[in-house]
């Protein structure tokens, strides 16, 4: 940001997908779709000025891909970017909830009150381990541990990603079925939210404690 001559390097890549604190994955990449070949905009904004510049983004000369080929990769590379943050989402919504029924239950001793956090805190955990290993601590965790939805979801990223060309048969039927998976999960957490929140928040606004935002933790952690 200092004035003189500056070099941005650009990678191709779109943005890639969320990702949380302390997230180990194994064999998978959380990188965003390749830009397709053609004519891109560069904009460089200076004391309110902007100036662009016309970006030609060309085929590799010594792969004989199709644009249309090239073109359902990026799709489906993006849908399942897309998919992952999803489940990262939701990882760090349960993680945003957990803490604030501990920072409640740490403000206050009613039975009640705990009883409730108890279920509430089980209830988000146990979705939150069908989407990640959560017994994952180090690099090398994942071979003891199974992999779980976000890492399967990352695994076939990473397939999908890589080279150029059309993506594998079985990618589009395995995206499917992960999808699927994730949804289960996803409606679980959603009912949780529309039940056992409210029945925590009754007992924090008995108690005199502060009620859980169920909003909290929706932004995406990083990109």
């Amino acid at each position: 940001m200092s004035a003189g001559l500056n070099r941005a390097v650009w990678n191709l890549e779109y943005p890639g997908a969320t990702t949380f604190p302390g997230m180990i994955l194994w064999g998978a990449s959380t990188s965003g779709p390749a830009a397709l070949p053609g004519t891109y905009q560069v904009r460089l904004t200076v004391d309110g000025k902007s100036q662009t510049q016309p970006l030609i983004v060309k085929k590799h000369p010594l792969r004989p891909v199709s644009d249309a080929d090239l073109q359902e990769q990026f799709a489906l590379a993006s849908a399942i970017r897309d998919k992952v943050s999803e489940a990262n989402n939701a990882v760090i919504r349960i993680r945003s909830l957990k803490d604030q029924v501990k920072d409640r239950l740490g403000k206050s001793t009613d039975a009640q009150l705990k009883a409730a956090g108890d279920r509430l805190t089980a209830d988000l955990g146990a979705i939150e381990q069908e989407i990640y290993q959560v017994k994952n601590q180090s690099g090398q965790d994942p071979l003891n541990f199974p992999i779980k939805i976000n890492n399967r979801l990352a695994s076939l990223l990473g397939v999908v990603n890589r080279g150029d060309g059309k993506p594998i048969a079985n990618a589009a039927p395995i995206f499917k079925d992960l999808s699927g998976e994730l949804k289960v999960q996803t409606d679980r957490l959603q009912q949780v939210l529309a039940t056992g929140v409210p029945a925590f928040n009754a007992e924090a606004k008995r108690a005199g404690v502060a009620p859980l935002d169920p909003q909290a933790g929706t932004t995406e952690a990083s990109r």
